[in-house]
């Protein structure tokens, strides 16, 4: 008999335990995938120049674009095909170029998932992706000796500019944390050429 309940015993062990071993076996639910959800926002730039303290322009932009988890992309293209005048050394003949100056913004959401998850600290906030790639014709000035001594931006309305014209550029690539109406400031950059500096600011604003 002692035998007999000794066996039962240890079947019935057997019998709960089974259970028990599968339960810690099954891997652990997965949290179920965000919704795909879609936020329209607007991102507005200023890209302010200044020369010392003295202010050259201030030229807003404003680009509409979707907070997604696709990770949207808008694009804006501001600018001119400048005719550029250039001679050939060996042949003294000249042609006529065009030159592509102006403004590129391209404006994107990092992942709309992490902005709506707790890897950030503070609730409300939105990573958003700045690329700004601004150009700029400048027309050099030289003196009696042929030597650059100066020079100025070629504007619209000048005459087409002569040889040897330089480009000058600005590209950034930043990635801002912002709040809904929060005024930040994306980068600011020093001309090595005149001297002048360049600030970028942007503002995001959601839209109801």
């Amino acid at each position: 008999m002692r035998v007999s309940y000794w066996l039962g015993a240890c079947a019935a062990l057997l019998i709960f335990a089974a259970p028990a071993a599968k339960a810690q076996d099954k891997p652990a639910t997965e949290p179920p995938a965000p919704e795909a959800i879609e936020q329209p926002a607007k991102l507005q730039i200023v890209l302010t120049e200044y020369d010392g303290t003295k202010k050259i322009s201030s030229m807003p932009y404003s680009i509409p674009f979707i907070l997604s988890r696709a990770a949207l992309t808008s694009s804006l293209r501001m600018g001119v095909r400048v005719p550029v005048n250039s001679t050939t050394s060996k042949t003294g003949e000249s042609s006529l170029t065009y030159v592509d100056v102006g403004t590129n913004i391209d404006v994107s959401d990092i992942d709309y998932r992490i902005n709506q998850s707790h890897l950030l600290s503070t609730p409300g906030r939105f990573s958003v992706q700045l690329k700004i790639d601004r150009s700029s014709l400048y027309v050099p000035s030289r003196d009696k000796d042929g030597h650059i001594d100066g020079g100025k931006d070629w504007t619209a309305g000048d005459p087409p500019p002569g040889n040897e014209p330089m480009i000058r550029q600005f590209r950034g690539d930043v990635t801002l944390l912002l709040r809904d109406g929060q005024e930040a400031e994306a980068t600011v950059a020093t001309d090595p050429l005149t001297g002048r500096v360049l600030k970028v600011e942007a503002v995001l604003n959601i839209l109801k």
